[in-house]
């Protein structure tokens, strides 16, 4: 009898998914035939391929950020409490930094994108989130040179609980190999994590409405106008700071 080996060393793929179509009954094929119209039009080919086009240069530059972090990811922890502490900093997209997923659950997700009312509204795994991660002991270990290092891919199996995974020294710049570890204290952890910065938006989002709202009943109670609505008073946070402007900031209170 032939024996089944199933390699947990790489995630399987996500489930496919349904063709860019619909499907149509046979009348409804007739028709469409006889009028001369494709099921996917040229239009529609289209915006697939320039969205396409969009998402691998999104992806090279995501690797170029990935590859900046770890450089200096030294630097990054020296400053942590720093990080923590000052929003545009904590609130810097770093769901790139941190790769995962194993058999039957396919790949981790670590940001997420919501449809809401046509608007897509995306959130990433922060920075802040990310550093506190790494501060719990299923994502450190021992390196060689004596310093410690952080997890950064994993991959194995929520069946067998067993894991492989890769971690990077800030000190040394080298990566160690780990085995043996929870897969699940890997990846529902990370799931948990990202739920807890959706919740995180989703709360933000409500208070800054509700804001809006008191200042726009406050100006009509005052009589200076009735239009336009709330959400003329509605704001977000403060200019978003990157990855790069972030780095560059710290190095030069380094050097100062």
């Amino acid at each position: 009898m032939a024996t089944i080996f199933i390699d947990d060393s790489k995630p399987f793929p996500s489930i496919p998914g349904q063709p860019d179509n619909r499907h149509e009954s046979a009348l409804e094929f007739f028709k469409r035939q006889a009028a001369g119209l494709k099921l996917i039009s040229d239009e529609m080919e289209q915006e697939t391929r320039e969205q396409e086009e969009m998402r691998k240069l999104q992806e090279k530059g995501f690797e170029r950020k990935k590859k900046l972090l770890f450089d200096n990811l030294d630097l990054i922890m020296r400053h942590r409490d720093e990080i923590l502490a000052i929003p545009r900093y904590a609130n810097i997209d770093a769901h790139y930094a941190i790769k995962g997923g194993g058999l039957y659950v396919g790949p981790l997700s670590t940001s997420r994108a919501f449809n809401i009312a046509g608007s897509i509204v995306r959130v990433n795994l922060r920075l802040a989130t990310l550093l506190r991660i790494w501060d719990t002991d299923q994502f450190r270990v021992g390196c060689k040179c004596g310093s410690t290092a952080l997890i950064r891919s994993f991959t194995g199996s929520p069946l067998s609980g067993s894991s492989r995974a890769t971690a990077y020294c800030p000190e040394c710049k080298q990566e160690a190999h780990v085995a043996n570890r929870s897969f699940g204290g890997y990846f529902w952890y990370l799931q948990k994590k990202l739920s807890e910065d959706v919740e995180t938006v989703a709360r933000d989002f409500i208070a800054k409405w509700t804001l809006a709202e008191m200042e726009y009943e406050k100006k009509v109670a005052e009589g200076k106008y009735k239009d336009p609505r709330p959400g003329d008073d509605f704001h977000g946070d403060d200019k978003p700071c990157n990855l790069e402007t972030m780095i560059n900031e710290l190095r030069l209170n380094d050097n100062i």
